[in-house]
C-alpha cells in the first residue's frame, strides 16, 4: 500500500513555499495557532477533492498556486491554477511519459483518482465521509455521527452497501424489465393490428404483376398498330397511284385506232412526199415546155409542133391530178399534227403499264421514273 512521502505547497493562502515530509501510517501536524496547519489540509483537499472551489485561496500578490504530492513509489501529482482561470493536473509516473489534464470542470480526472486512491465514502445521496483527512476542530471519526450514519459507513467499509445497491438495482431492473415487457407487448399488439391493414398486399402484388403483363402486351400491340398504320398508308398511296394509272389508261383506250390512223398517215405522208417530188419535176417540165414553145415558134415544122402539143396536153392532165392530190394532202396535214401530239404524250405508255402491273404484284420496280408522267414513279 502506497502512502504520501512528500508535499510541496506554493502560494496557497499563507504558504508562499512549504515542503512537508510524511511517513507511513498516521501523520499529525502540530504548531501554534494561525501557523498554517489547516491551510495545509485544505491544500491537500483542493488537490484530491477539488475543495474549496474557485481561486480565493491564491496567496495575495501571487498569480499562480501550485500543490505537489509525491508517493513512496515515485509517482507525482501536481495541480496548478492561475488568476486567469487556467486549471490543470500533471501526472508523472516512474518510467512513463508525463500526462496533463485540462478542461475537466468540477470533477477530478478519473485517472488522478485511480492513481491516488483517495475518494470520499458515499453514505447516501446527500452524505459523503472523508477517511483520510481530519480538520483541527472535527470530532473523532464517526463518534459524533448518529447510529444510522455509523451503520452506513461501516456497511460501506465492509462492502454491505454493494449488496444493498445490488438488491436495489435488481429490483429497479426487474421493474424496468416488466415495464419494458408490457410496453413491448402493447407495441406488438399494435403492430399486429397495424399489419392487418396490409393483408391485401399479396392480392395487390398479383394484380400489379397482371397489370405489368397487360402493359407489356399493350406496348407490343401499340408497336404492331404503328407498323400496320404505316403499311396502310403505303397501301393507300399505292392504291391512289393505281387509280391514276387506270384513269390514264382509260384516256388512252383509243390507242389502237390511233396507231391504225398513224400508219395510214405515214402512207399518205410518203405519197405526199412523192407528189411534192413530182410537182418539182412538173415545174421543171413546164420550164422546159416554155423553151420548147419558143423553139416551135421559131420552127416551121408543123408535125413537130403537133407532137409537142400532144405532150403538153398530157403533162397538163398530170399537173391537174397533182394539184388535186396537193389539196388532199393539205386536208390531211392538220389531223396528222394532232396525232403526232397524241403520240408524243403517250410515248411512255409501255413503261406506265409495266409500273401498274408491278405494283399490283406488290414488288418494286427498278426502272427510272417516268419523266413528265405524273403518278407513275417506279420506286
Amino acid at each position: 500500500m502506497t502512502f504520501l512521502r512528500r508535499v510541496v505547497v506554493d502560494n496557497f493562502q499563507s504558504h508562499e513555499h512549504t515542503e512537508l515530509d510524511l511517513g507511513p501510517g498516521l501523520n499529525v501536524i502540530v504548531g501554534p495557532s494561525d501557523y498554517g496547519k489547516s491551510a495545509l489540509v485544505r491544500a491537500l483537499r483542493w488537490l484530491f477533492y477539488n475543495e474549496p472551489k474557485g481561486a480565493n485561496f491564491i496567496r495575495v500578490g501571487a498569480r499562480t498556486v501550485r500543490v505537489l504530492v509525491e508517493f513512496d513509489d515515485g509517482t507525482k501529482i501536481l495541480r496548478l491554477r492561475d488568476t486567469r482561470g487556467k486549471n490543470r493536473y500533471v501526472l508523472q509516473r516512474p518510467d512513463e511519459e508525463e500526462k496533463t489534464f485540462e478542461g475537466f470542470g468540477s470533477e477530478i480526472p478519473q485517472e488522478i483518482v485511480l492513481t491516488s486512491g483517495l475518494r470520499k465514502v458515499l453514505i447516501d445521496e446527500r452524505n459523503r465521509v472523508e477517511l483520510n483527512f481530519g480538520a483541527q476542530l472535527e470530532g473523532p471519526f464517526l463518534l459524533t455521527e448518529n447510529g444510522a450514519v455509523r451503520a452506513k459507513v461501516i456497511g460501506q467499509l465492509g462492502g454491505v452497501h454493494i449488496l444493498d445497491w445490488a438488491q436495489k438495482s435488481v429490483g429497479t431492473d426487474l421493474r424496468r424489465l416488466r415495464d419494458e415487457e408490457n410496453q413491448r407487448g402493447a407495441n406488438l399488439k399494435s403492430l399486429e393490428e397495424a399489419l392487418q391493414a396490409y393483408d391485401h398486399l399479396p392480392q395487390l402484388e398479383a394484380r400489379i404483376r397482371h397489370l405489368e403483363e397487360a402493359t407489356a402486351r399493350a406496348e407490343a400491340i401499340a408497336v404492331t398498330i404503328e407498323v400496320l398504320e404505316e403499311l396502310q398508308n403505303q397501301w393507300n398511296e399505292l392504291e391512289n397511284a393505281l387509280k391514276r394509272v387506270e384513269n390514264a389508261l382509260k384516256e388512252l383506250a383509243f390507242l389502237g385506232e390511233t396507231e391504225k390512223r398513224l400508219r395510214e398517215l405515214e402512207a399518205l405522208t410518203q405519197e405526199y412526199q412523192e407528189l411534192v417530188a413530182l410537182g418539182a419535176e412538173l415545174e421543171e417540165t413546164g420550164s422546159q415546155l416554155e423553151k420548147i414553145e419558143e423553139i416551135i415558134g421559131k420552127t416551121d415544122s408543123v408535125s413537130t409542133a403537133e407532137a409537142q402539143a400532144g405532150k403538153l396536153e398530157a403533162l397538163a392532165g398530170q399537173l391537174s391530178g397533182l394539184s388535186q392530190i396537193a389539196q388532199e394532202i393539205n386536208a390531211v396535214t392538220a389531223p396528222l399534227n394532232r396525232v403526232a401530239g397524241i403520240i408524243a404524250r403517250t410515248a411512255m405508255l409501255e413503261r406506265a403499264e409495266h409500273c401498274r402491273r408491278t405494283k399490283r404484284r406488290g414488288s418494286g420496280c427498278h426502272r427510272k421514273p417516268l419523266k413528265g408522267v405524273r403518278g407513275f414513279c417506279c420506286r
